[in-house]
């Protein structure tokens, strides 16, 4: 279930960022961040697919993928 929350977070924020960039962008942030946090408290049996490495380097490269993009969109020109 997580897996597929952080999957439908994605698509929907690169769906928003056709009409809005910025609030794609930091619905897609939210999302890996969410999946970090998720990577990181859950049990491995419920995470499904999120489980791909060893659990700190899940975490890192999702929080700084989320965290890349909430500043890349707070930082870009335009809406």
């Amino acid at each position: 279930m997580p897996y597929v929350l952080v999957l439908l977070g994605v698509l929907g924020g690169l769906f928003t960022s056709w009409q809005n960039f910025r609030t794609g962008a930091y619905i897609m942030a939210a999302s890996m961040l969410c999946g970090a946090a998720c990577r990181a408290f859950l049990p491995e049996g419920r995470l499904g697919f999120l489980v791909t490495r060893k659990k700190m380097t899940d975490i890192t490269v999702m929080a700084s993928l989320g965290l890349g993009l909430a500043i890349f969109a707070w930082t870009a020109r335009g809406g």
